[in-house]
Order: structure tokens, then C-alpha cells, then sequence
């Protein structure tokens, strides 16, 4: 079994990936303080508590073993070069929370959105909100521009999918604001960004005008960035007179 610290880092990197408070974990076995002091590493655990923990955590108890513990670029490694990364996500989201103070910032933005991606696959949106909130969040902070765009436009797409509307035309916006002067590719990504959230949030007018944006800037790039350009002015156009047919 792990020592401590390394034992309370992996139990509370644990508990987070799952969504459980201290309380919620604690709950029918042991005290709040107790399982504090376990996860700070100043208490050693017993068999008992450990039973408890792996019960309410749902795992072996080899999730605590020496054996389990890994590096995360040696998780980010494994992942990036597995068929299917499922598998390997939790692993990669336990060592992504374990000593994060202390994680290089760019090592962590590719474990952060490799895990989002994971997420948004499996449809645990609200768990790649939170990820893409972080991720947002670490791009500002690294100050690469051209992070900070992409972040935003995926966490745009996920408001949407969570219903939150608002949210993803603020972030599309900021995308699109913030794609000023990068790659044509950052700028139409923007774009297509914030054509959607306007269409969703009933704002045709600005939908149309950044469609039109979008066209012209792909214009000079023959291939795929001109054709997606053309393709979601279509689909907008179709959208508006669909609005427009139907019974008021």
C-alpha cells in the first residue's frame, strides 16, 4: 500500500474525480477530520478505513498500491498511444489532481484537454464543463493566445450542449475577440464558434454577418476551411427559412 503523503494525495485525487465531498466519503465509517487529516497525510489509514474507503469509493483496494502509482506524463503517454483511451482516463484524471500545485502548466493543459475530449466522447458533458473551465482558466495563465481561443470555442460547444446559451456566446465571443491576428484556422474555428451560439440564442442577424465574416476570410484558402464556411452558411440560411415558415 502507498505511504503517506502519497496515499492521502491519491485519495483525494480519488475522491474529486468522483464528485464526492468529504462528508459523502466519510459518511457510515469514519469522521470528516479523520479522512482531512488522511488526505493532508499526517494520519496513517487502518485496514478498516481502508475497507471503508474502497467500498465507498467503488475500487480494489490495489487502487492504493505501490504498483498503481505512476507519473503523469507516463499516464499521458499511455493514453495518448491507446486504441481506446477510456480505459485509461481515470487513471490520467486521479494523477491530473494528485500534487497539481506542483504539475508543469503545459504537461497539465494536454492531460486536461485529452481528459475533456474523453469526456465530451463518453457524454459526461457537465464532467467536461468542468475540465474545460480549468483548462480556459491554465491557457490565461500560460498566455498563449492560441490556447486560450481553443479552449474557449470547445467550452462554447459544451454550454451548448448543456443548454447554457448565455454562456456559450460569451465564450465565443471571447473567442472570437481573442482570435484577432492568429491563423486562419484559430479565426474561422472562432467563428464557427460564434455563428452557432448566435443561431442558438436566436440572434440571426449577427449569425448571418459572421457568416459572411467567415466567407470572406476562407475565400483566399481553397479546400476544407472554405467548404465548412459555405457549409454552415447553408445550414443557416435552411435554419431562418424554417423559422420563418413556421406557424406563429
Amino acid at each position: 500500500m502507498l505511504e503517506q503523503p502519497a496515499f492521502g494525495q491519491r485519495l483525494r485525487a480519488l475522491r474529486r474525480e468522483r464528485g464526492l465531498s468529504q462528508a459523502a466519503l466519510a459518511a457510515g465509517g469514519l469522521s470528516t477530520g479523520y479522512l482531512s487529516r488522511l488526505e493532508s497525510g499526517t494520519r496513517p489509514p487502518t485496514r478498516r478505513v481502508l475497507e471503508h474507503l474502497t467500498r465507498r469509493l467503488g475500487l480494489p483496494a490495489s487502487a492504493f498500491a505501490r504498483g498503481s502509482s505512476q507519473s503523469l506524463s507516463q499516464a499521458l503517454a499511455v493514453a495518448m498511444s491507446s486504441a481506446r483511451i477510456g480505459p485509461v482516463a481515470d487513471e490520467l484524471a486521479v494523477l491530473l489532481h494528485a500534487g497539481e500545485d506542483r504539475l508543469d502548466p503545459a504537461l497539465r493543459w494536454q492531460s486536461l484537454w485529452l481528459l475533456a475530449s474523453v469526456r465530451d466522447e463518453e457524454a459526461r458533458y457537465e464532467d467536461e464543463h468542468e475540465l474545460l473551465v480549468e483548462l480556459g482558466e491554465l491557457s490565461e495563465a500560460i498566455g498563449i493566445p492560441e490556447l486560450t481561443v481553443r479552449a474557449r470555442i470547445r467550452l462554447s460547444r459544451c454550454c451548448l450542449l448543456l443548454g447554457n446559451t448565455a454562456r456559450a456566446l460569451t465564450e465565443a465571443r471571447e473567442a472570437h475577440r481573442l482570435a484577432a491576428g492568429l491563423s486562419v484556422d484559430d479565426r474561422s474555428a472562432a467563428l464557427h464558434a460564434l455563428i452557432r451560439a448566435e443561431a442558438e440564442a436566436g440572434r440571426s442577424d449577427e449569425a448571418r454577418a459572421h457568416a459572411r465574416e467567415l466567407c470572406e476570410l476562407t475565400a483566399a484558402e481553397p479546400g476544407p476551411l472554405h467548404g465548412e464556411a459555405l457549409r454552415a452558411t447553408s445550414r443557416l440560411q435552411a435554419r431562418h427559412r424554417d423559422h420563418a415558415k413556421a406557424p406563429r
